[in-house]
């Protein structure tokens, strides 16, 4: 009976106490967007600016005027022997200008890819690349954020 309710308070213990993880995007930000201009595709500009937009407003340290220019590109990368496609790659090419009270400017580029394979229902190779092109415009906005942070 004792075994069984240490075991148990070992398990609560373990429970309760977590593991110490923080997330990286939940701490407060020394930096603000006075700016936002984004252009190119619109899927990723709708992703990116969501993200953004919460770190809009109030000045803070850092105040930055932001320009993103991203693009994306699907290409075929392989086909069967008839000719059909067997293996698409897309490409997100996100190019960011950032001016900053002092007026310098930094600018970098930022880029995602991926192979896939085609897919008979073509209604789920569309849902697919969607997911896969909003995925990228996640990962993009994040890698600006920890840009921003850095500069």
């Amino acid at each position: 009976m004792i075994k069984k309710k240490f075991i148990i308070f070992i398990i609560l213990l373990i429970f309760l106490s977590g593991c110490g993880y923080s997330p990286v995007f939940s701490k407060k930000t020394n930096f603000s967007i006075i700016e936002l201009a984004v252009s190119g595709d619109k899927k990723i500009n709708k992703v990116i600016i969501n993200k953004l937009n919460h770190y809009k407003g109030s000045k803070r340290e850092k105040s930055f005027s932001v320009i993103i220019n991203n693009s994306l590109d699907k290409q075929i990368s392989s086909k069967d022997s008839r000719g059909n496609p067997k293996t698409f790659k897309i490409n997100v090419i996100s190019k960011i200008k950032v001016k900053n009270s002092k007026g310098e400017i930094n600018e970098t580029i930022f880029s995602k890819s991926i192979n896939y394979d085609n897919k008979s229902n073509k209604f789920d190779l569309k849902k697919y690349e969607n997911e896969t092109v909003k995925n990228f415009g996640n990962k993009i906005s994040e890698e600006i954020i920890i840009y921003l942070q850095s500069i």
